[in-house]
């Protein structure tokens, strides 16, 4: 089939809570509106009062054919909307991939479910490549890399610092009801460095408000949640340090980008999404050791030089991720899936 310029999309976005892989889509409908794309998101959850969105946004009850205009391409953005997509799309279908969702702990009773889902012989659109490779490996689906798009005001603080602070501000990003996230490990360790006579200031940003679990591990100097995502981009700028112990089950992770763009250097685990891009600018240690995780970042904060070249190649590692390259890989993947160019991959 031919396709025009101008492509019609619609994502079935099953809730607008906030969450780093809801704000990519919303983000990713924004750049493809702005370049003259129809582009139409539904969801079962209301239009987001934390992100300013351009696209056409409509709230359904649940996905229905009837509810469901005609689009080049539908995309599905979780498992659970897979199904949905094969049953009201009027043409091609897509599966947004930012993580594979089998591997996850808190929905162990779904897992037979979402591998029944991945089953379905339709392209993927995938964060990081290892989640095309797994695509392919595990289900023999094809798979296209579309960019994070990385928002503008993720940008160093003035004034241009040369060193941390005297108290050094660590940042550690993520709920701590998502084991995966790895933020008891991030509290260790920031509790090491205390101990080992580094006196620090532990700065936490979550999307829920602190339970009394955590607080029983560490006490946070300050504690901020559900920040609209420019506030969280100031925050994360005030910071001289980011650790990020996420588990193997992270489909990328995006505050380790956008701590980059901030000019904040950054420890995280040493696994498959971070080594894709983040390895020639963070520091990576196993995921879990939290003696691993302080070890790195005392050599960080203790050495200004370090630091520097730590924020330095960050600041470029961010630099590869313009909105252009993002809507750009975006409108090349949906032309992919639109034109069936993908049954030949």
């Amino acid at each position: 089939m031919s396709v025009s310029t101008s492509l019609s999309v619609v994502y079935l976005l099953d809730d607008t809570v906030l969450f780093g892989g809801v704000k990519v889509i919303l983000n990713q409908a924004n750049l493809l509106s702005d370049r003259g794309h129809q582009v139409t998101i539904l969801s079962r959850g209301p239009s987001p009062d934390w992100f300013n969105l351009r696209s056409e946004f409509r709230q359904v009850r649940e996905f229905a054919r009837e509810d469901t205009p005609y689009a080049d391409v539908t995309v599905a953005t979780y498992w659970t909307t897979i199904g949905p997509a094969l049953e009201v799309a009027r043409a091609e279908i897509a599966h947004y991939c930012q993580g594979y969702e089998a591997t996850y702990t808190h929905n162990t009773a779904d897992h037979a479910a979402i591998v029944e889902a991945y089953r379905n012989q339709i392209p993927a659109f995938v964060v990081s490549p290892h989640l095309g490779r797994l695509l392919d490996q595990e289900f023999a689906r094809p798979s296209r890399l579309i960019a994070q798009p990385l928002e503008s005001f993720w940008k160093i603080a003035s004034p241009w610092k040369r060193r941390p602070a005297q108290l050094p501000r660590i940042l550690v990003v993520g709920p701590w009801e998502g084991d995966w996230k790895g933020v008891p490990t991030a509290l260790e360790a920031v509790d090491r460095i205390r101990r080992a006579g580094r006196d620090v200031h532990l700065v936490r940003l979550s999307q829920f408000p602190q339970l009394e679990e955590e607080r029983a591990v560490l006490v946070a100097d300050e504690y901020h949640h559900h920040l609209e995502p420019e506030r969280a981009a100031s925050l994360v700028a005030s910071c001289d340090l980011l650790l990020a112990p996420s588990w193997e089950q992270e489909g990328f992770g995006l505050p380790v980008l956008e701590a980059f763009a901030s000019g904040v250097p950054v420890v995280a685990s040493d696994i498959s999404c971070f080594r894709e891009f983040a390895t020639r600018a963070a520091t990576l240690v196993p995921p879990r050791d939290a003696s691993a995780f302080a070890e790195a970042a005392v050599e960080i904060l203790s050495d200004p030089a370090s630091w520097r070249h730590h924020r330095k190649r960050g600041l470029a590692v961010a630099n590869q991720y313009s909105p252009e390259r993002a809507v750009g890989s975006a409108e090349d993947a949906l032309r992919w899936v639109a034109t069936g160019e993908w049954r030949t991959s």
